[in-house]
């Protein structure tokens, strides 16, 4: 297994992407839970989605 090297990322940008992505990520959340899923589903499905995007992005295995 490949070892990620490092990754640097500004604390204002973060929390600028976080700010930003916030309330999408909310709806997202509230609308699974509206449809029957529980929020540890949801919460665990969201985790799996976004490990597999990030393996991808930074070319390594997914974790998950």
């Amino acid at each position: 297994m490949e070892e990620l090297r490092s990754l640097t990322v500004s604390d204002d940008r973060l929390d600028d992407c976080r700010e930003a992505i916030g309330p999408d990520l909310q709806d997202l959340i509230d609308a699974s839970v509206a449809s029957g899923f529980t929020i540890e589903e949801t919460l665990i499905a969201i985790s799996e989605l976004v490990a597999e995007d990030f393996a991808s992005a930074v070319k390594l295995p997914s974790v998950h």
